[in-house]
């Protein structure tokens, strides 16, 4: 690996930092600056509503200019955030400012995936995409709790302020250090996706993985705190069964499981993951003491671990250099659809679950199997396909 490369995912971990840092930060700050409770909640969201447009447009101009330009503007966007923070301290200016942030966080993200896919060759693109899966889940194991622990110790001004800084000599790095990869020509028709294309059979595996997971995820992090509040656990041990799903998820990309995918190919990794976090969300919702809980979040790392790999360089053996930012762009948007569904249906799961007893994470596991047929269809037409057009990919 080069030195490149280290450095895309030293910046791919920065800005999970203070994504994955900062969430559970802002509904508390907004609420010390006297935002009512309803504006908190917009002020949470608009990040994330931010999040998905930037995703689109950034990974378009990607593919437009190159990596290099939306890695710096959004690295710098992302600083200039953290500090208006602090200088404008109106609640309503909040909503700006986390508007900003999100946009700036979302220029970096389909770039940088953009560059490690245009790095890798076609045997190691598995590896890559593992190793951008372990940069993401260690900065989800020292984000929270690291800036909770400074939040404690020099307020939010210091989390602010010393996360700023990081970015801003990020940026100068990228600026110095990092070469311009993937510029195509504005008039160039190879630069334009055709965007029907997103429902060939590769991209929609990954797009539709991609939405299942988040979907999960919106539901686990509505739910499951508050099932463990009503069984008696402490805000810690409901962070632990967080902790243990990202531990896992980082130990199998970090081992040769994350490369399982340039082996066996992309779809039937895919497809083991879905099964394995099927299987533990149905688990999980037979589950009653903490020990039974922790290990089927265990088991949901586990099969995250297969699948987010094999889904990234799955996008990567589809593309071409022209459109791989555009992809990538709207691969994180189906992220944050998934999560935005995830979270939004708690309310009709949980009637769903006093009228019927059918458990949110019961809802989960079928979303997730949902993704699982379509895999396995997906995997017979690659077969048939492969055997009527020999170079078919």
């Amino acid at each position: 690996m080069h030195g490149e490369m280290l450095l895309i995912y030293l910046m791919v971990f920065l800005v999970s930092l203070d994504m994955l840092g900062l969430a559970p930060l802002m509904a508390p700050y907004a609420r010390a600056l006297g935002a009512p409770i309803h504006l908190v909640g917009w002020i949470v969201a608009l990040y994330s509503v931010a999040n998905l447009a930037g995703n689109l447009s950034g990974g378009w101009w990607a593919d437009r200019v190159g990596r290099k330009p939306p890695l710096i503007v959004g690295l710098v966007t992302v600083a200039a955030a953290l500090l208006a923070y602090l200088l404008f301290r109106e609640p309503r200016a909040m909503l700006v400012i986390r508007a900003l942030h999100g946009m700036g966080n979302a220029l970096v993200t389909p770039a940088a995936l953009a560059y490690l896919g245009d790095a890798s060759s076609s045997r190691s693109r598995g590896r890559t995409m593992a190793l951008y899966g372990v940069t993401y889940g260690m900065a989800g194991l020292i984000g929270p709790p690291l800036a909770g622990w400074l939040r404690d110790r020099v307020g939010y001004g210091g989390v602010f302020v010393g996360l700023s800084a990081l970015m801003l000599a990020a940026a100068l790095v990228a600026m110095a250090k990092i070469r311009n990869r993937g510029v195509s020509a504005p008039e160039h028709p190879a630069s334009k996706i055709p965007w029907r294309s997103l429902l060939g059979v590769g991209i929609s595996v990954s797009f539709f993985a991609a939405f299942c997971w988040m979907f999960t995820m919106g539901t686990l992090l509505v739910f499951l705190p508050l099932i463990g509040e009503e069984r008696g656990f402490t805000a810690a041990q409901v962070g632990l069964l967080f902790g243990g799903f990202a531990l896992t998820a980082a130990l199998v990309q970090a081992s040769p499981l994350g490369r399982l995918s340039d082996r066996w190919g992309r779809l039937p990794l895919i497809a083991a993951g879905l099964f394995l976090m099927a299987t533990a969300m149905v688990a999980l919702s037979a589950s009653r003491s903490w020990g039974e809980m922790i290990s089927a979040m265990a088991s949901y790392g586990m099969g995250f671990g297969l699948l987010f790999p094999a889904a990234l360089a799955l996008l990567v053996d589809q593309t071409t250099s022209k459109t791989r930012g555009q992809v990538f762009g709207a691969f994180m948007a189906m992220l944050s659809v998934g999560m935005i569904a995830g979270s939004g249906m708690a309310g009709l799961m949980d009637r769903w679950h006093r009228a019927a007893g059918i458990h949110p994470f019961q809802l989960a596991a079928l979303v997730l199997s949902l993704g699982l047929l379509w895999t396995g269809i997906s995997v017979l037409i690659a077969r048939l396909a492969r055997r009527a057009l020999p170079d078919w990919r």
